[in-house]
């Protein structure tokens, strides 16, 4: 309505438009963050029009985490300079929080699709019949070469793997695998480990990375068995899918990936985990 010779909102009015309440906008006005356009002798507050626009900023600003006094401090002092300055910074914000959920939001994305991969696998005894599967190319993070099974060397490089893998933001939602020899497992050696991996699921975070930080898991044909129970106990799945290579007449790769699907956060007991163990195959 026209007041006082100016576009005037009484209070109420303002709140609504502006999606807050009175409370707010009366105590803004009382730390002198927010006045209104024009207060009558009777005490009501009246808005402009134009000052939605500041109170919507100043909102976008506190819900950033700026304090109301840091606010209140450009307000007091405005400028198109010090603006300038405070909007790139508190971009700056909005992009690393960005990222932050992007990560957050793989990571659901990544745990849904492993909670999807294990229903409705069938087990008999604790594992599945070994299949074949096409799979892509998936880039894996690794730590140097083991070739082990000390207990201590294997401890030291997953703690380590795992550190490197958290602290640099690269783990988005995959448990650590490990890859072993094949060649060691038709040996019947099956506590020996080549690598630790984690599975990466932005290749620009590789970017950065020496080759030596990351493997490539090779795009193709995978002889496949899911193993139900202890992801350690797995010495029957190796010689199942094994046995399933040769009896198809197929070329087993250089390495086994072991993988977990469902651990500890999915299932309450050890013996409903899930863990993928997969060979490449090669004509």
């Amino acid at each position: 309505m026209q007041k006082y010779n100016i576009p005037c909102i009484n209070t109420s009015a303002f709140a609504k438009l502006c999606n807050t309440n009175k409370r707010t906008l009366i105590h803004y006005d009382e730390i002198g963050l927010f006045q209104p356009a024009y207060t009558d002798e009777r005490g009501y507050r009246y808005y402009s029009e134009s000052q939605c626009d500041v109170f919507f900023t100043i909102t976008c600003l506190k819900d950033l985490g700026m304090p109301l006094k840091e606010i209140k401090t450009y307000i007091d002092n405005r400028n198109p300079e010090d603006l300038t300055a405070m909007l790139l910074a508190q971009q700056k914000k909005v992009q690393q929080e960005l990222l932050h959920l992007k990560r957050i939001e793989q990571v659901i994305r990544t745990k849904l699709e492993l909670v999807t991969e294990g229903t409705g696998i069938r087990f008999q005894n604790g594992l599945s019949e070994p299949f074949l599967a096409e799979y892509p190319e998936e880039i894996m993070i690794t730590t140097p070469y083991l070739g082990t099974d000390q207990h201590d060397t294997i401890i030291a490089a997953l703690s380590d793997h795992i550190g490197y893998v958290n602290t640099n933001q690269f783990n988005t939602g995959h448990p650590y695998g490990a890859v072993m020899s094949v060649n060691d497992l038709r040996q019947g050696i099956t506590d020996h480990y080549a690598f630790f991996i984690t599975k990466v699921a932005d290749l620009a975070q590789l970017s950065a990375l020496s080759e030596d930080k990351y493997m490539r898991k090779p795009k193709g044909l995978y002889a496949v068995i899911y193993l139900q129970g202890d992801y350690y106990l797995a010495d029957e799945a190796f010689q199942d899918l094994l046995t399933f290579i040769d009896e198809q007449g197929l070329n087993a790769g250089e390495f086994c990936y072991k993988e977990a699907v469902w651990d500890e956060l999915t299932v309450q007991s050890e013996q409903d985990y899930i863990t993928r163990i997969s060979i490449p195959i090669f004509t």
